[in-house]
């Protein structure tokens, strides 16, 4: 999982102009040690800040023995975090028709119908938030490459012989792979699959196959020890490596707005 430690995000992500201001991050390194131990939640950490007009929702998630089934929590005061909803199909279909900026109040209602609060055809922002995070994730959440394997009862694992990325695998794109489910090895080629594919580590959708072509940038810092990729697909979005030591994790800074208009710009 691209989990994140709070304190990684002034040295990492001020790079690219996203950070966290220093009450904040205090404050939420002690609200979100409260809220673990009295949900019992072996796991919690950041996820990002999702800005709204009035308020912004700062989100944090948590995950047990299987990393993919998360919980995601969210807060207005950097104290108090409520837990997301689950969002249905019917409610992912409203959801990604919505365009517009987050209001700060989760009992908002968006509704698609000409008259509001048509039957089958609104969600409230509280909805809403739970399910941009779900699209944020399945799109553009990533993990290098090797951090992860499937044991012998297929369970992923975080892999203990991960030592991070090799210097000149940093700043290929390639080195990088969505954290989702769904990978299927058969859509692999003959040639994809004898050029350097290792089945226990491969296990995941490389990020450089992702269409159009340039969704993503790369760029490395300070002298080459930092790896920083960033999403134009969700602007925002933005991932950071070090190999030395080995670290890594991602964070969501933004309005929660997908570019619908990234095929023109490429």
């Amino acid at each position: 999982m691209t989990s994140l430690d709070i304190a990684d995000v002034p040295q990492h992500f001020s790079i690219v102009g996203l950070t966290l201001n220093a009450q904040e991050r205090a404050v939420m390194q002690t609200s979100l040690q409260v809220k673990a131990e009295a949900e019992k939640l072996s796991y919690l950490s950041f996820w990002g800040k999702i800005l709204g007009i009035q308020k912004d929702y700062m989100i944090a998630q948590a995950s047990g023995g299987n990393l993919f089934a998360r919980k995601f929590y969210y807060s207005l005061d950097l104290t108090n975090w409520l837990q997301l909803p689950e969002v249905t199909p019917e409610d992912m279909h409203i959801i990604d028709q919505i365009n517009k900026k987050f209001t700060g109040d989760p009992a908002f209602e968006y509704s698609l119908g000409k008259r509001r609060k048509q039957k089958g055809q609104s969600v409230n922002e509280e909805k809403r938030l739970s399910g941009i995070i779900q699209l944020i994730n399945y799109d553009v959440q990533v993990v290098p490459r090797g951090a992860y394997y499937r044991d012998g009862s297929l369970t992923l694992q975080l892999n203990p012989m991960f030592g991070g990325l090799q210097q000149a695998e940093l700043g290929e794109l390639n080195s990088y792979c969505h954290f989702r489910e769904g990978f299927n090895i058969n859509k692999k080629t003959v040639l994809e699959r004898a050029s350097n594919f290792d089945e226990t580590i491969d296990i995941f959708d490389a990020i450089s196959t992702d269409e159009p072509r340039g969704v993503w940038t790369i760029q490395s810092e300070r002298g080459g020890s930092v790896s920083l990729i960033r999403s134009l697909l969700w602007p925002g979005y933005v991932f950071y490596h070090t190999p030395t030591p080995a670290k890594w994790g991602g964070m969501y800074y933004g309005w929660g707005l997908k570019n619908h208009n990234i095929g023109f710009m490429l």
